[in-house]
C-alpha cells in the first residue's frame, strides 16, 4: 500500500469548512425560529423562515447527511436553549427529525435548487416535526382522537408553511448561484 493510497483513504467525509458552514446554518435555523414569527397565531409559522435554512444548507453543503447533521446540531442548540413545547427531548428529536427526513427526501428527489423538489422535501421536513409531537401525544397516554384532531389542522399550516419556506430556499440558492457565492465557495473548499 503506497502512502498516498493510505492518504486518499482517510480524507473526512465533511471538510472543516463544510462543517463550520453546517454548524452556521445549524445557528441560523434556531435564531431563525427565536427571531423570525409573523404577528400570526398558526401552527407552525415560523418554518418557513427556518426550512428555507434547512434548504439553503443543502445547497451549501451538498453531501448526503449534511441536512440530517444540520438538524441535529439544532435540535442540541434548541434543546438547552429550552425552547419548544414539550420539553428539551421533544426538540432535540422535532429538529433532527427535521434533518433527517428532508434529507432522504433530497436524497430520493435530487437537487435542491428544484423548486417542486425543494417544496416537496422542506414540506416533508416540516410535518415530520409534527409527527413527533403525534408520537410524544401518543407515549404520554393523549386521548388519540382529541390529539388527532387538533394535529389536523396543524397538519395543514405545516404543510402550507413548509412548502413556501422550501420555495424560499430553493429561490435563494438560485440567488447566490446567479450572484457567484458557489464559485466563492469552490474557491474556499
Amino acid at each position: 500500500m503506497t502512502e498516498q493510497s493510505a492518504n486518499e483513504r482517510r480524507q473526512p467525509y465533511f471538510s472543516t469548512f463544510q462543517l463550520v458552514l453546517i454548524a452556521l446554518m445549524a445557528a441560523l435555523v434556531v435564531v431563525a425560529k427565536i427571531a423570525l414569527r409573523f404577528p400570526i397565531r398558526l401552527p407552525g409559522h415560523s418554518g418557513i423562515f427556518w426550512m428555507a435554512i434547512v434548504i439553503v444548507a443543502a445547497g451549501i453543503v451538498p453531501k448526503r447527511g449534511s441536512v440530517a447533521l444540520v438538524g441535529l446540531i439544532s435540535g442540541v442548540i434548541a434543546g438547552f436553549m429550552g425552547l419548544g413545547d414539550f420539553g428539551a427531548l421533544n426538540t432535540f428529536l422535532s429538529y433532527t427529525a427535521i434533518g433527517v427526513v428532508t434529507d432522504l427526501f433530497l436524497m430520493l428527489m435530487g437537487s435542491p435548487e428544484n423548486l417542486i423538489v425543494s417544496g416537496l422535501a422542506a414540506t416533508g421536513g416540516h410535518l415530520s416535526k409534527l409527527g413527533v409531537k403525534w408520537v410524544f401525544g401518543l407515549v404520554t397516554g393523549a386521548p388519540i382522537g382529541f390529539v388527532t384532531l387538533g394535529l389536523t389542522y396543524s397538519a395543514l399550516s405545516y404543510l402550507l408553511f413548509g412548502a413556501l419556506g422550501g420555495l424560499l430556499g430553493a429561490l435563494t440558492l438560485k440567488a447566490l448561484r446567479k450572484a457567484g457565492f458557489f464559485a466563492y465557495l469552490a474557491e474556499k473548499r
